[in-house]
């Protein structure tokens, strides 16, 4: 597969959406307007955080909130510009926030070691990178590339919540709704004679709120340090020294 595949024209425009029937900026208002969600749910989990602090995992969990702020930045441009390059400063902040995550949670509650995190990292990263390509551009409407994160949450959860139930609950809230923000987002097609301005900005409002919930299991539901907790490798437990928060 050749790079093409993946970048190709980045000044191509793009319709992908039922709301946008012409390539003016404006083509797309509830997209565009919708993502406003997005800082809100960046500010919400700050002002959480502040309130519940951790010094183990505080510098992270910052780093998520930005990104999440980032993350509506780049989706209003998408919305706004509708073009390959922009369509790349929609995906590459999901796809960081996503890598950043999945590493914080295999710390917080399975404790992996390092190479094993990187691993799981960088697998979600080439799977979600491969699915972006071109070539799967028609498959769920260009959705094909939120499918390792949906395996992700789903087997992360069960993990979680086989280590702790409440926060398996919460994680598990996150993944439920991320389930029908990927249905808004793959029916906004289908379903553009019907409702001709689509579902799409559902995805935003669902979504934002998802990312919100999955860094609230985090501040809320992260075992303190001096709490045992099943080892990854067998059944003995592990413990992990002075309280978090």
């Amino acid at each position: 597969m050749i790079m093409s595949s993946w970048f190709g024209d980045m000044t191509r425009a793009i319709e992908m959406y039922c709301e946008r029937t012409s390539a003016a900026w404006d083509a797309e208002p509830l997209n565009a307007v919708s993502n406003a969600a997005f800082f809100i749910a960046a500010w919400a989990a700050w002002r959480l955080n502040e309130r519940h602090p951790s010094a183990e995992f505080g510098g992270a969990i910052r780093a998520l909130c930005i990104i999440i702020a980032v993350v509506g930045t780049g989706s209003l441009t998408w919305h706004v510009m509708a073009t390959r390059w922009a369509e790349w400063a929609d995906v590459i902040p999901i796809l960081v926030f996503m890598i950043v995550y999945c590493w914080l949670i295999l710390t917080v509650f399975f404790r992996w070691p390092w190479w094993l995190k990187t691993l799981a990292a960088c697998l979600l990263f080439v799977a979600t990178f491969y699915l972006e390509s071109d070539e799967f551009e028609k498959v769920l409407w260009g959705g094909a590339m939120y499918l390792p994160t949906l395996v992700f949450l789903i087997a992360a959860g069960a993990g979680i919540w086989r280590r702790n139930a409440s926060a398996g609950k919460a994680f598990y809230a996150a993944a439920g709704l991320f389930v029908l923000s990927f249905a808004a987002r793959t029916l906004d097609r289908p379903m553009c004679d019907a409702l001709p301005i689509g579902t799409h900005y559902f995805w935003h409002l669902f979504n934002a709120a998802v990312l919100f919930l999955l860094v609230r299991t985090v501040i809320l539901h992260a075992p303190a340090r001096e709490e045992k907790v099943s080892s990854s490798w067998g059944n003995e437990p592990t413990v992990l020294g002075a309280p978090g928060h």
